[in-house]
């Protein structure tokens, strides 16, 4: 009886393997569509035999755990790449809607109005001069400040749009660091009797890779199973302690910069990259550089456009600063020469052929007045487009090759971890066979079983 209790053991041993190896083959089935799963296998271990006088004795096999397929170094490394992936996407989507608001080479809106107001210019100095085109100056003057206010007013609603995004991915970053914080205290409470909660650590570490494409991280696992989330090297998360995000304004070279500060400390952290950092520069960098850039155009237009007028006469007057102000925001058009048009210049003498400064004026679209070696206001618009096309250009590859990055560690990470329904459907097979062929020694069993007691 001894015997057929040891073989009858051996076969209900196969008989629980076979049903925890199609059950594991199911839920990787059933989660195979499911963001950030990983797929699971039952590991098996001969149990130790049993020593007979004539030699050893199998006595089945045990079921040692359930083990969660993954590869951290992948799961690290494209968290990284994706962080790199989001900020230069975000950077590329800025450059597109500023290059929108600038226009292209071809057809750009501010450049057309400078030709326009230096063309109204040449054609008041053709002689015979006709005060007539006096007005259309003005008008072009006025449709050239109309348009650095529109350029301005387009960059600030922009820059707002991206003020917006930053306090919204700050609000979803702290958000995702409570709920991995909430994620090691169940995994801590789930893991007590010594066995992974692998369906908790793939939630874990689908938020943490979340968590990546909006700040770039960093994550060590402690040995109660639990993970620190570091972030510009401090540390975020600490078990189920969670050290928040906000932001600030403080004082920089620039003027008023915004920075991110963790909670109850005045030391900014700094991001290296990832979404929020890519919206950060974006506003920092991208639009503060063409707004610069912009406000020395308007400037230069003031400047040289004044310097000039100033030394004209007119039938009433000596020549007045025709424009205002020293940046596209504060450029205005004269109030007396908007309401006045006979008060625009076109010569240092009162004489009505006298054509020779509004001459000047028009052909500062060709020759700044600082001499040759300068940019003309006209060249100085032109760098700038060319100079934003040019940063798109080079955004958008850098977007086009680090999505082939992250697409080709995606699909390496997906071979190892990922679920492959042909592998669990001959997996299905092979432990239904064992279920089958265990289940037949069981019945072969209860019949020796009927033998020996019919024997009696």
């Amino acid at each position: 009886m001894g015997g057929l209790n040891s073989i009858m053991d051996n076969s209900l041993s196969a008989l629980f393997a076979a049903q925890a190896g199609l059950a594991t083959a199911g839920h990787n089935i059933a989660n195979a569509n499911t963001p950030g799963y990983s797929r699971q296998e039952v590991l098996f271990t001969p149990r130790r035999p049993s020593i007979m006088p004539y030699g050893a004795i199998g006595r089945g096999v045990e079921i040692q755990g359930v083990r969660r397929i993954q590869d951290e170094f992948l799961q690290n490394n494209l968290r990284i790449q994706n962080a790199r992936l989001e900020s230069y996407t975000q950077t590329d989507t800025t450059l597109y809607e500023i290059e929108a608001i600038l226009g292209s080479v071809d057809n750009d809106h501010l450049g057309n109005s400078l030709t326009k107001f230096f063309n109204s210019w040449n054609s008041l100095a053709q002689p015979p001069i006709n005060p007539n085109l006096k007005q259309t100056v003005v008008e072009m003057g006025k449709s050239l400040v109309a348009d650095f206010h529109a350029m301005n007013d387009s960059l600030d609603d922009l820059a707002g749009q991206i003020e917006v995004s930053i306090q919204a991915e700050i609000s979803n970053l702290n958000r995702m660091l409570n709920q991995v914080g909430d994620m090691n205290q169940q995994i801590m409470a789930a893991e007590t009797n010594g066995e992974p909660a692998n369906d908790l650590r793939d939630q874990r570490d689908l938020l943490i890779t979340e968590i990546s494409k909006i700040a770039e991280v960093s994550v060590l696992e402690r040995d109660d199973g639990t993970k620190d989330i570091i972030m510009a090297g401090r540390t975020m998360v600490a078990r189920d302690r969670v050290t928040e995000f906000t932001s600030t304004y403080r004082q920089g070279d620039n003027g008023y910069e915004m920075v991110i500060v963790t909670e109850g400390t005045l030391q900014d952290v700094k991001l290296s990259t990832g979404r929020l950092q890519g919206l950060m520069d974006s506003r920092d960098i991208q639009i503060r550089e063409v707004r610069d850039q912009l406000d020395a155009v308007a400037k230069k237009v003031v400047d040289e456009v004044n310097a000039l007028h100033t030394q004209g006469r007119t039938a009433t007057s000596s020549g007045q600063t025709f424009f205002t102000g020293d940046s596209m925001h504060t450029i205005e058009l004269n109030t007396a020469i908007a309401n006045n048009s006979s008060l625009v210049a076109t010569g240092r003498t009162s004489e009505p052929g006298d054509n020779e400064l509004a001459l000047q004026i028009a052909n500062l679209a060709n020759v700044s007045a600082g001499g040759p070696n300068e940019q003309t206001v006209t060249d100085e618009y032109r760098s700038l487009l060319i100079n934003v096309a040019s940063k798109r250009s080079s955004f958008e590859f850098l977007v086009e090759n680090q999505g082939n990055v992250v697409a080709s560690l995606e699909t390496r990470l997906a071979s190892v971890a990922g679920v492959s329904l042909d592998e669990e459907g001959a997996n299905m097979v092979r432990f239904q066979n064992g279920y089958n062929a265990a289940a037949k020694v069981i019945s072969t069993v209860q019949q020796m079983y009927d033998t020996l007691l019919n024997m009696v």
